[in-house]
């Protein structure tokens, strides 16, 4: 015959094993930190005179760990001809809207154009239509990283319920149903 101490025995070791398997806590591995380590691959050149040469013998590798734009920088001269394309990886702090666009001083005009996107800075910026701030990589990974993080917090919530409705529902059901059966007689 089932005693009662049997039975809450039973609840407690039931209560019991689901904090030792800690359900929940598991459940979700940060995925934001895997936005964190996005790297963008930009075309990366130092004081070359043209684009085209930039291009062909530019670095080819994923910019360091925080570095999610690509910067270029394009100096013309008064008939439009390249004389300076600088490119490289930089962070969010280098590329602000407010500092893209073009320049004339003295005889030569200077853009600058960033963007977020792998390859993005395949050509220069020749005026101010060109010289443009795209941050669209940015923004979506910004609002993926923000939807886990809720998603992550109503994963949390529902499992912390969970446990509750099994701790004070479904165990309390069983020991319901127990104890009537003990009380008239039926288990024996």
């Amino acid at each position: 015959m089932f005693t009662l101490g049997m039975l809450l025995s039973c609840i407690f070791i039931t209560n019991t094993g689901l904090e030792e398997q800690n359900i929940g806590s598991n459940l979700v591995e940060n995925p934001s930190s895997d936005f964190d380590q996005y790297a963008v691959t930009c075309y990366i050149c130092v004081n070359v005179s043209d684009n085209l040469i930039c291009n062909q013998f530019a670095i080819d590798r994923p910019c360091k760990p925080g570095e999610t734009f690509c910067h270029t920088l394009h100096i013309m001269d008064s008939k439009g001809t390249s004389v300076l394309v600088n490119k490289k990886c930089t962070t969010e702090k280098e590329c602000q809207r407010n500092k893209v666009g073009c320049v004339e001083i003295d005889a030569q005009t200077m853009c600058i154009s960033c963007c977020d996107q792998n390859y993005c800075n395949v050509n220069v910026p020749t005026n101010s239509s060109t010289a443009v701030f795209d941050d669209k990589i940015t923004k979506m990974r910004m609002l993926a990283k923000n939807l886990f993080r809720e998603q992550e917090k109503a994963l949390t919530t529902s499992v912390k319920q969970a446990n509750c409705s099994s701790l004070y529902g479904f165990d309390f059901r069983w020991l319901f149903l127990l104890i009537f059966h003990v009380v008239f007689g039926i288990i024996s």
